[in-house]
């Protein structure tokens, strides 16, 4: 009986992706920096917990799939000024600027992003990655 007890009492240990460093990932994931396309990709697939958000981050995908970085970065700034706790917009935020060569703003949404607590650990370590970009 005191084996269950003991078991039962001990703490769950969870994983503090806030204090990840870059550096510290394995080869595979720090090469994401290199292969822009593919990040991108996964970035248009995350979604907002929002459904308000949600069809601000679709109207954005169809204009920066057509190229429209400005118009894009418009219209998700637009869901930062209704949602600030949204992950998605930091990301996408943090990949157009990156796009645009402007590797500080970037590296500023992802820092920014990583101050939400509702993100998954998959949009912590796109934005962590983000944040590496200070050049």
């Amino acid at each position: 009986m005191s084996l269950i007890m003991g078991c039962a009492s001990a703490s769950k240990k969870e994983t503090d992706f806030y204090d990840l460093e870059v550096e510290k990932f394995s080869s595979s994931v720090k090469s994401l920096l290199t292969d822009l396309e593919f990040l991108k990709k996964e970035i248009l697939k995350v979604n907002a917990n929002k459904p308000s958000i949600q069809r601000i981050l679709i109207e954005a995908d169809n204009l920066w799939m057509k190229k429209d970085l400005k118009q894009a970065s418009s219209t998700l700034e637009r869901g930062l000024r209704i949602a600030k706790d949204e992950s998605a917009l930091y990301l996408r935020l943090a990949h157009l600027r990156l796009e645009q060569g402007l590797a500080k703003e970037s590296s500023a949404f992802a820092e920014r992003g990583l101050l939400n607590k509702g993100a998954s650990s998959w949009e912590l370590l796109l934005l962590k990655i983000y944040s590496a970009q200070k050049n």
